[in-house]
């Protein structure tokens, strides 16, 4: 196992943590509401709202996450990484973010085309949309469907950082904790490229 690989940076860190449970409170809070909406509908009200003030931070954490990825160098994959394994990844990644993106906005426009008044903390008033229930509906589908991908992706992902871990022993976990000593904090590892 190589311990000496840095950890990500903080910023990363810290992002990748709070979607994670960020996303783990919108499937409970989904999950809760559709157990007790219909005998306390004002409770299921209440954990809709939250739902959707979680869902617009899982927004934003995902747009500030792309920007970090974009703008800042994080470790890179290992000499053997470079494969179709790495490919797979990226793709998975990609999906991840693709997701994180789309059930917020499919959930926005769901409510917002039927007419629905969206304020994040109760303050911040979201754009309103011309009401098309039918839009509505490919709304509800979508958010419902992106959502059930994500939880497989999600899956996929951590089995994958197993799976990294035991082949090519990267402590992949180690290197995303937020705790002290999980790595050389705000050192950039660069992968060697194979001179072969």
């Amino acid at each position: 196992m190589n311990d000496s690989l840095p950890a990500y940076p903080l910023p990363i860190r810290v992002l990748h943590w709070l979607t994670v449970i960020l996303v783990a409170g919108l499937f409970a809070l989904a999950a809760g509401n559709g157990l007790i909406a219909e005998a306390a509908p004002d409770l299921g009200e209440m954990l809709v709202v939250v739902h959707i003030n979680l869902g617009f931070f899982v927004f934003l954490a995902t747009l500030a996450r792309l920007a970090l990825r974009f703008g800042v160098t994080g470790p890179g994959p290992s000499d053997r990484a470079r494969t179709s394994l790495h490919i797979l990844a990226r793709t998975v990644h990609g999906l991840l973010y693709a997701g994180l993106l789309a059930i917020p906005v499919a959930g926005y426009v769901k409510l917002a085309s039927l007419g629905f008044e969206i304020r994040i903390l109760g303050t911040v008033p979201l754009p309103g949309l011309p009401f098309d229930p039918s839009l509505a509906r490919v709304a509800r589908d979508t958010h419902a469907g992106v959502a059930l991908c994500l939880l497989g992706l999600v899956v996929l992902h951590a089995a994958a950082a197993a799976l990294h871990h035991r082949i090519d022993g990267i402590p992949v976990l180690r290197r995303m904790s937020l705790w002290p000593g999980a790595g050389r904090m705000g050192v950039h590892y660069t992968a060697r490229r194979d001179s072969r």
